[in-house]
């Protein structure tokens, strides 16, 4: 992808780092974090182990993806954001835009798609069913080639092709179809999704779940008959489901973005990492997104909070 990834990333005391953004890359979780001065570098989340006091730290916005030049992965800045957000007005903008163009492409005229996102969506693309550990089943699409990445971004814990587009308008067709017909959502917040990671409904419920909203899906298409349709039921399962270290994980009890913490970061599904208190044996697990668009500095004098815990943990 262009952009250098750090297998060891040693942190230095009283250092600043720059959190803005989770990426995945051949299928492992990393954050996007800068040096003062230096380029963003993605780094696997299971490097870090972070303790920091963020009662006082500086904004910054993170920077953007500028999807009207692939040769460059990402764009750094250093103005400072708007207020309530985690980017400044340039960086809001740009991602506004892409984001506005893509959702509602099959709405708009030809001469009215940026010619990138054009070349976005003039790519085979799905339409699937997302299932969360919560219980909660979402609508999606995704260019073919990005599928797996997609879901592992979104932190889904299984789900289903349900359609295959020859574009990337047939598909988003099919989606405003399904969430009108069917009533199913187009996202689930982050904390359904905590939710879910720390009192999981069963996989078995979760399968029965896709399983009963594929049929409403299919005579959509049927009735559709739209010829860059092509209807599937093909399962994928996010790796993590295989993996008995999340069946007994706890949210953190307390914010991020407030406090002072010491943690190393284990794993991730989706934006909701796995961690672990220096000298702790309980895993949680914590909304990273709290910590974006923040510069701390890490150190080894931060004295982290206590805990109250054992009320939820048993």
């Amino acid at each position: 992808m262009g952009e250098r990834t750090r297998k060891l990333f040693p942190v230095q005391d009283g250092e600043r780092l720059l959190f803005s953004g989770m990426v995945w890359v051949e299928g492992r979780p990393h954050l996007r974090v800068r040096r003062d001065g230096e380029p963003s570098e993605l780094v696997p989340v299971a490097e870090l182990q972070l303790r920091f006091d963020a009662g006082t730290p500086s904004r910054r916005c993170g920077g953007h993806n500028p999807f009207r030049d692939p040769t460059t992965p990402w764009v750094d800045c250093d103005r400072p954001p708007l207020p309530a957000s985690r980017t400044c007005e340039r960086c809001a903008a740009v991602d506004a835009t892409f984001a506005s163009q893509l959702h509602h492409a099959h709405t708009l005229g030809t001469g009215e798609i940026d010619p990138a996102i054009r070349l976005h969506l003039d790519n085979p693309n799905v339409t699937y069913l997302a299932a969360f550990r919560d219980g909660s089943v979402k609508v999606g699409t995704s260019r073919a080639t990005r599928l797996e990445t997609r879901l592992l971004e979104q932190g889904a814990w299984t789900a289903r092709v349900v359609a295959h587009g020859s574009d990337g308008l047939a598909v988003r067709i099919l989606e405003d179809e399904a969430s009108g017909e069917l009533g199913l959502s187009q996202s689930v917040t982050i904390k359904r999704k905590l939710d879910g990671l720390a009192s999981p409904q069963p996989d078995e419920f979760l399968d029965r779940e896709l399983t009963s909203w594929v049929y409403g899906v299919h005579r959509i298409i049927s009735d559709l008959n739209d010829a860059r349709l092509t209807a599937a039921n093909e399962q994928w399962d996010n790796p993590l489901r295989s993996s008995a270290q999340w069946n007994r994980v706890h949210k953190y009890p307390r914010r991020l973005d407030s406090g002072a913490h010491d943690l190393a970061l284990l794993d991730a599904c989706g934006r909701a990492v796995r961690v672990r208190r220096t000298g702790g044996s309980d895993d949680f697990v914590v909304d990273i997104g709290q910590l974006f668009g923040r510069e701390l500095v890490i150190s080894n004098e931060i004295v982290p909070d206590e805990l109250t815990v054992q009320d939820s943990l048993f």
